[in-house]
């Protein structure tokens, strides 16, 4: 069923958590307890603390190369806080803009999200998990964004197959993969047994920054996947 995030809230008192614990997650329900402890305090200790720039970026690289006439909804997956969906929202500012994840907590901030005009970012929210084949009341969307959610501890290739029928035929994906995960997880061969099926476009991919100059962390990229569905490409959703 679909998450109203602004009805949870967060639990426990807030810590100062980082990619350690991050990347030592293994579950989904180890993610659902991390980013329960995480959410209140992701934004100031991590973002800010730690000069993160990948949401910013990612919908850089969106607006940059998905023609602004070929979407009107999209789905943000791995949805977090909303930083993804505010920065896509500011540059493309007619897009209707939907939220997946695994986190209520995480969700209920991305709730308070607001664009320039003072209207919400995010017509509505989902709580689900990637790991599984997921779907929406409004799916399916014009293009699809994630940034942070292919990482270590989180999403693999796999999930890929996951996320296919969110999207309609010709419609656009732009995934984030940490760089280090996308060379050492088979994402090069998962892409290849995609655009062999004929599921989806060549791939274009492309390399970030995750962080800005000056952070601890300055170095860390990621390779952001750009490519469509195929327009005769019918999902093979198992049950």
């Amino acid at each position: 069923m679909a998450s109203s995030a602004k009805d949870k809230g967060g639990s426990g008192t807030p810590q100062a958590l980082g990619l350690g614990e991050a990347y030592s997650v293994k579950t989904p329900e180890d993610n659902r307890r991390l980013y329960a402890e995480w959410a209140a305090t992701y934004e100031s200790a991590f973002v800010v603390g730690e000069k993160y720039r990948y949401p910013e970026a990612i919908a850089e690289v969106f607006a940059e190369l998905v023609p602004l006439n070929a979407i009107e909804m999209v789905v943000d997956i791995g949805t977090g806080t909303g930083l993804t969906g505010t920065y896509l929202s500011s540059l493309r500012t007619e897009s209707v803009i939907d939220g997946i994840d695994i986190s209520p907590e995480m969700l209920a901030q991305a709730s308070q999200k607001r664009r320039a005009d003072g209207s919400l970012v995010y017509r509505e929210l989902f709580e689900r998990d990637l790991t599984k084949f997921v779907t929406t009341p409004n799916a399916p969307y014009d293009a699809l964004i994630c940034s942070g959610t292919f990482t270590h501890g989180h999403l693999g290739p796999d999930a890929l197959d996951h996320i296919l029928s969110l999207i309609r035929p010709g419609g656009w994906f732009v995934i984030g993969v940490n760089n280090e995960h996308f060379l050492g997880k088979g994402f090069k061969e998962k892409l290849h047994q995609l655009t062999n099926s004929e599921a989806i476009s060549e791939p274009d991919i492309r390399l970030i920054d995750v962080y800005e100059e000056g952070s601890a962390h300055f170095g860390d990229q990621a390779s952001v996947v750009i490519f469509t569905k195929n327009l005769t490409f019918v999902s093979r959703r198992h049950h």
